[in-house]
């Protein structure tokens, strides 16, 4: 209902505004920007633009604009208002009352900045609305001035160790300064490629080690039975890229064997030995020459030689497939 009589008492024509009436009206904008009431503080301004005040003065159309162009509670604002109805109730009674001085002391303490810190760095506002490649410019070359800054220290410094030496007093401090951006220009080089070649080397050698690491020794690899027969295939690869040829050698005999096994061809039985396991082979079988053939190939590469050839390696692996491919082949018979 108050804001109401405030609209009509601003809109009424009829007559001018008292200086009173004028500094109520400001009063009831500030109270209604601290308030966040935005829109109501833009109609009420706009009803009393243009308006005139006794004593031959008239409203502040300059300040009811920057009230309506107003979004937000803008302290600077409201003080402006707080003040100019201050100055108007002294030009109507001649004196500002004990009131009015209290809040412009408040309005006063909130405006007042506070003394900036030493050492600290004045904020930016560009800054903050920046792109990421802006911020990262402007820390890039705060970088490269306070790296000049120490470096010149550290010239200077040293410069205390040769007293007879004299500098003119007009130093070039433009080349100076060129030379120190290009020394510190080449270091940055130094480090970013020194960098780069750490990180290419250590992903080399983190795939160097995946690699080797894989075919890990194992209890398991003694014992035939420890892995299916596509497990021993798959170990036999790893342990031939790893260089262990005398193990891929001894994990393809054990595919078959396992293979042997699960068709029912061999039966697991443990002490057994490997030519035992052939005489119970039928020789009517059309791969049991080439069993013997890969036994007496593993038997001499695992048991009688230290270190086994790729060709060794190549010749087992032929055989065993063999076998596998006949054996399996001949499941849906079976």
């Amino acid at each position: 209902m108050k804001g109401l009589l405030a609209i009509l008492l601003i809109a009424n024509p009829l007559s001018a505004m008292t200086i009173r009436d004028y500094a109520r009206s400001l009063d009831r904008l500030r109270s209604l920007l601290a308030s966040r009431q935005i829109q109501q503080a833009h109609i009420e301004a706009t009803a009393l633009m243009g308006k005139d005040v006794d004593d031959g003065l008239q409203v502040d159309d300059t300040l009811m604009r920057s009230v309506i162009e107003a979004t937000t509670g803008d302290i600077k604002l409201i003080s402006r208002l707080a003040l100019t109805a201050a100055q108007l109730r002294a030009l109507s009674t001649g004196a500002t009352s004990p009131a009015d001085q209290k809040l412009l002391r408040e309005l006063e303490k909130q405006q007042s900045a506070e003394a900036l810190k030493p050492g600290g760095e004045v904020f930016s506002r560009e800054l903050e609305n920046a792109s990421i490649l802006t911020r990262m410019a402007e820390a890039t070359r705060k970088a490269f001035d306070w790296i000049g800054e120490k470096l010149g220290n550290f010239f200077d410094w040293l410069k205390k160790f040769w007293p007879d030496i004299r500098l003119p007093k007009e130093r070039p401090t433009t080349g100076m300064r060129w030379i120190v951006g290009a020394v510190v220009a080449l270091i940055a080089i130094i480090i970013g490629v020194l960098a780069f070649e750490v990180i290419r080397r250590s992903r080399r050698r983190a795939a160097e080690a995946m690699v080797e690491s894989a075919p890990a020794l194992s209890a398991r690899d003694a014992d035939p039975m420890s892995r299916g027969a596509n497990e021993w295939e798959r170990y036999a690869a790893q342990l031939a890229a790893a260089g262990r040829i005398r193990e891929a050698i001894r994990a393809w005999y054990h595919a078959v064997l396992v293979t042997l096994y699960g068709n029912g061809i061999l039966t697991f039985r443990k002490g057994r030995t490997n030519w035992e396991y052939i005489s119970t082979i039928t020789p009517t079988i059309p791969w049991r020459g080439d069993f013997v053939k890969l036994t007496r190939r593993f038997e001499h590469e695992w048991y009688g030689s230290a270190n086994s050839s790729p060709d060794a390696l190549s010749e087992c692996r032929g055989v065993a497939r063999g076998i596998l491919n006949q054996v399996r082949r001949s499941e849906p018979a079976a």
